[in-house]
């Protein structure tokens, strides 16, 4: 339940997320907790909070060696390792957008596309898509999703990054 936004310009990359947490069936809305910057990255998330939350976390102190996706995926290796002492659980069962350096990452698990243009992750996805295909910028799309799918809300949190 969620969107995660992203759109890559000549100049500029910029993510926007939307701000809905869901716990059994009751949902909060709260200061962001799916798109941070954190050591030099820009990183948003859908999913399970507790993993989006963890991975956070791991991020203070690792990134990639450098702004490729094999890099990238080495490090949701890493990560995964590092998951598994705390919870007992390896895989990745998240979607997170990844801005490192002045290229952005889209990750499902451990596949890893890297994105030139536009993308969208989460429930609101589609929707987000759709806006972005039509020219809208990052924060729009964002916004649509969270008018038209039941599992996004407002407020839309938005980074950008020059590059």
């Amino acid at each position: 339940m969620s969107v995660v936004t992203v759109k890559v310009d000549a100049d500029m990359i910029t993510v926007a997320s939307d701000s809905i947490t869901v716990i059994g069936n009751t949902k909060y809305i709260v200061d962001s907790l799916k798109l941070v910057e954190v050591n030099d990255m820009i990183v948003g998330g859908v999913g399970f909070a507790e993993e989006t939350s963890l991975f956070f976390e791991f991020l203070t102190t690792n990134k990639p060696d450098k702004a490729t996706k094999r890099d990238v995926l080495e490090l949701l290796a890493q990560f995964a390792e590092w998951k598994k002492k705390i919870t007992e659980k390896y895989e990745i069962e998240n979607s997170y957008i990844l801005v490192v350096e002045n290229k952005c990452f889209a990750i499902n698990r451990f596949f890893v596309k890297e994105v030139s243009t536009y993308w969208a992750i989460g429930a609101g996805q589609d929707y987000a898509l759709t806006a972005l295909t039509l020219g809208h910028s990052a924060a729009v799309a964002a916004e649509v999703a969270c008018k038209h799918s039941i599992y996004c809300e407002s407020p839309v949190y938005v980074i950008t990054r020059r590059i």
